[in-house]
């Protein structure tokens, strides 16, 4: 198929080549010039598992551009995938979305053959329906669902595992205007995923509110299993990662996301809490358990605070290894860690930062919290307590006894995932949040 990408960051730019590697053609358009530049050049622009590989293997059926109007007229299909930021209220701007309609808009009033948009960034409940739809109708004098089709497509995916999670879905979530368009999306999925995914196909308000409350509802089982780790970090003996694995095998409930922790972060849980609390509001109604799992996404980064200033206080030092709200990825937006962060250097703290990719890739917003280590062995120096935030793979084979030797006298090591659980420390007193301690 000719498909176009509107909007080349981190998911569309991956979208794009997964597409053009399995053999469809494909037109990348982003209004950054600069970034067309790049791509043109055969230089990759986003830090993405994989990318720069498949741009490379399918650079004969893919082009970029910053013209809309080829994007359209060479196409029978058109993603956008634009930013959706969040309001203060808690609601998403459709501007951006917006922007691109009016952009295709004279090309798609031009174009003879029918022609399927399909919004891919994450809105709220009611746009496509309510805003889209008699945009694109005014705006081309045409009759969606015969000249055209709308379709809500959002994905479902982890930043650092995007091209894996885009071709192995679990789902493919489809709102349609009309069941040509989505049987046609449905083959343009067929053709490319690599395993047997559901096709959740249905109207659009139906899939807006689905693409909201799978986020919430995911974010509702962490909160769970992170509210378990409080209860069993103050229980002696209890061990959360025992009882999870049990209640992970209760095929009602499954193992994903039942690992007690830190919390959740990143660009998509968290506004999708609020977003979901917000549409509830607009309709008179008041939700319960979705703002109760960002309470307790809240209340974890007030514990660990306060077991770290109990512990060794100001100002330190103390060592954070891992700022990055989850591994793959150097993305701190809305990272527990990082919020743990800014608040020990708030308070008085000397901290030293290590993390795989954000020290170097976020350095911007960690450079006046504390030091920003190249190693875990240079932010171990000297320190008081050592904490490991994120579960980065490179943290469960470090050298503890280097650590050790490197570290203060009496050192804490707070273990938020358990990553060094069983180790023998000859310096370190291990504290693994979720293992049974009747003190702290």
């Amino acid at each position: 198929m000719h498909i176009s990408v509107i909007g080349l960051g981190k998911l569309g730019l991956c979208t794009a080549a997964c597409f053009a590697v399995k053999g469809h053609y494909v037109v990348g358009v982003d209004h950054n010039a600069e970034h067309i530049v790049n791509l043109n050049a055969g230089t990759c622009p986003i830090i993405e598992t994989k990318l720069p590989e498949l741009l490379n293997r399918s650079k004969n059926n893919i082009v970029f551009t910053t013209d809309y109007a080829k994007a359209i007229h060479e196409t029978d299909i058109t993603m956008i995938i634009v930013p959706t930021p969040s309001n203060p209220d808690g609601d998403f701007s459709n501007a951006a979305v917006e922007a691109v309609l009016h952009e295709i808009g004279q090309p798609l009033k031009e174009k003879d053959s029918f022609h399927i948009v399909n919004i891919v960034s994450t809105v709220m409940p009611g746009s496509c329906e309510t805003v889209f739809l008699p945009l694109l109708q005014n705006l081309t004098g045409k009759i969606c669902g015969k000249d055209f089709g709308l379709i809500y497509n959002p994905e479902f995916i982890a930043l650092g595992s995007v091209i894996r999670d885009f071709l192995n879905p679990d789902m493919i979530l489809i709102g349609a205007s009309d069941t040509y368009s989505a049987d046609t999306i449905c083959k343009l999925y067929e053709s490319i995923v690599e395993n047997s995914p559901y096709y959740a196909i249905m109207n659009l308000i139906n899939a807006e509110i689905t693409k909201l409350s799978l986020n919430c509802f995911v974010t509702m089982k962490i909160s769970f299993a992170n509210e378990l780790a409080s209860l069993c970090h103050s229980t002696p003996g209890a061990d959360v990662d025992i009882i999870t694995k049990a209640l992970g095998a209760d095929s009602r409930i499954g193992p994903k996301c039942l690992k007690g922790g830190l919390g959740f972060g990143g660009p998509c849980f968290p506004r999708d809490n609020r977003a979901m609390q917000h549409y509830a509001t607009s309709k008179g109604l008041t939700l319960r358990l979705s703002p109760a799992a960002s309470k307790v996404n809240i209340d974890i980064v007030d514990r660990l605070f306060n077991m770290i200033t109990k512990l060794v206080p100001p100002p330190g030092p103390v060592a954070i290894l891992g700022l990055a709200y989850k591994p793959g990825t150097h993305i701190v937006e809305e990272s527990p860690a990082l919020h743990i962060t800014k608040r020990l250097h708030t308070a008085g703290y000397v901290l030293r930062l290590h993390d795989p990719l954000a020290v170097q890739l976020a350095s911007q917003e960690l450079a006046d919290l504390g030091v920003l280590c190249g190693n875990p062995y240079e932010a171990a120096e000297g320190v008081k307590m050592l904490a490991l935030m994120t579960q980065w793979p490179e943290y469960a084979s470090l050298d503890w006894p280097r650590i050790e030797q490197v570290a203060s006298p009496d050192p804490w090591l707070i273990d938020c995932w358990r990553i060094a659980r069983g180790i023998s420390f000859n310096k370190f007193s291990y504290l693994g949040l979720g293992l049974g301690n009747s003190n702290l």
